[in-house]
């Protein structure tokens, strides 16, 4: 019995194994049939996308020649009397040098940047990376401890 059982078995499992050799060159083929499909469709809308953007750039070819010959073309103008931001950055840093230079003790980045504000009329979004860029600028600056500034330099005033 243990023999009929075992064949059975065996027989089954060559029976399931051939079933799934169909189901699996099924799935292949269905799925080469989507790909192919999804090709066709992609290159039908890729030609139909080429077709509206030329008929889009022919139309607008045409309006510009239309307002080209009735509108005359703006000249640019040059922006007068304001700063640039780099003059900016520039003053605040030189405030910043200066505080820290009178300064005996080491200053919390917060006092400093109310004193700086105070000074210049400007607002400091980010203290730390105001800093970080002053630091880079000037190697006598130093970070003394989290949120600590200091001027370490031979010129420091008492």
């Amino acid at each position: 019995m243990l023999f009929d059982e075992r064949s059975a078995l065996k027989i089954r499992l060559e029976q399931m194994r051939d079933v799934e050799k169909r189901i699996l060159e099924d799935i292949y083929k269905e799925r080469s049939f989507i790909f192919n499909r999804l090709r066709e469709l992609d290159e039908q809308e890729t030609t139909e996308i080429e077709d509206i953007r030329e008929h889009q750039q022919h139309q607008k070819a045409n309006s510009e020649l239309n307002q080209s010959e009735s509108m005359p073309i703006p000249i640019p103008r040059k922006r007068k009397g304001r700063p640039s931001r780099r003059s900016k950055t520039t003053k605040l840093r030189e405030i910043a040098i200066d505080i820290l230079q009178k300064a005996d003790a080491p200053i919390r980045g917060k006092k400093l940047k109310e004193q700086i504000e105070a000074v210049s009329h400007s607002h400091i979004a980010n203290m730390t990376t105001f800093m970080n860029t002053i630091r880079e600028s000037d190697q006598n600056i130093i970070k003394v401890g989290r949120g600590l500034y200091a001027y370490d330099g031979d010129e420091q005033e008492d």
